[in-house]
């Protein structure tokens, strides 16, 4: 079976192409280049997806394929976990007794203590042009792997954001549905939804909804903040929805489209 490296599932909602020898203008991560999209969930990420994919950029994974791949192979989805439970801290309080780790995390990552690396990133992207949304989970890592990319950092109202991120990521993986589905993935085998939750609440660094809510704001802002501080200007573009293609075509060399901007619900 090829590499799920080498396969995306198209924004359109199209079966897995492989899309290996396509031309793209900007080289893959692997390669030194490509585009780290940084933009917290629920900013437009799906639609950037989308546009970069028009501009010729086909390789993007976003976490929407992820739940394809993690079917395909369980391996991946246990390196995704090795990269959550590297790359933030606040895992390791929500599983501090290595003998009740989530179902989603081998223990043989869990007793690797070391940073997450260049190779390690390597394994799960080097033939990807570019990543977005599960991106947002680990600017500083990435950006210390994959220094000569450029940064697309998507970004919306806060308030609008913590409107978005509450009634539909939150509630999706923490409501009742949910729950229940979390209650059933050890029976299954499938730990995709356990991963979703332990993983924001890992990124938010609390343990509830309700604490959840009470940082959404402060989260949101010191994210933007950290990743300014990391990327170069030259290197940085700062996109909200609706600046249309020009920002976009500049910042990445290519030439505008002539069709409107996507936008698509993610």
């Amino acid at each position: 079976m090829p590499s799920p490296r080498n396969k995306q599932v198209q924004p359109n909602g199209g079966a897995n192409v492989d899309t290996k020898d396509k031309s793209s203008p900007v080289t893959t991560l692997g390669n030194d280049g490509g585009v780290l999209c940084l933009g917290a969930f629920r900013t437009g990420t799906y639609s950037m997806t989308t546009a970069l994919n028009i501009l010729g950029i086909d390789r993007v994974l976003h976490g929407r394929h992820m739940a394809t791949w993690a079917k395909e192979s369980p391996r991946l989805l246990q390196q995704w976990g090795r990269a959550a439970w590297a790359n933030l801290p606040y895992m390791r309080v929500l599983y501090p007794d290595s003998g009740r780790l989530p179902g989603w995390l081998s223990p043989e990552f869990a007793a690797d203590t070391t940073s997450f690396t260049r190779e390690e990133w390597d394994e799960l992207l080097c033939d990807f042009h570019s990543i977005a949304d599960v991106a947002c989970l680990y600017p500083e890592s990435l950006i210390k792997a994959y220094p000569c990319a450029k940064v697309i950092l998507c970004y919306r109202d806060a308030d609008k954001w913590a409107a978005s991120m509450d009634q539909t990521l939150v509630q999706t993986v923490a409501g009742w549905t949910g729950t229940l589905v979390r209650l059933v993935e050890p029976l299954t085998g499938t730990f995709g939804f356990t991963m979703r939750w332990d993983v924001l609440k890992a990124w938010f660094g609390v343990g509830t909804v309700g604490e959840m809510r009470a940082v959404y704001k402060e989260k949101y802002e010191a994210h933007y903040e950290g990743v300014r501080a990391l990327v170069p200007p030259g290197q940085l573009l700062e996109y909200r929805l609706g600046d249309g293609w020009g920002p976009l075509c500049e910042f990445l060399g290519v030439p505008e489209p002539e069709m409107a901007f996507p936008r698509v619900n993610d």
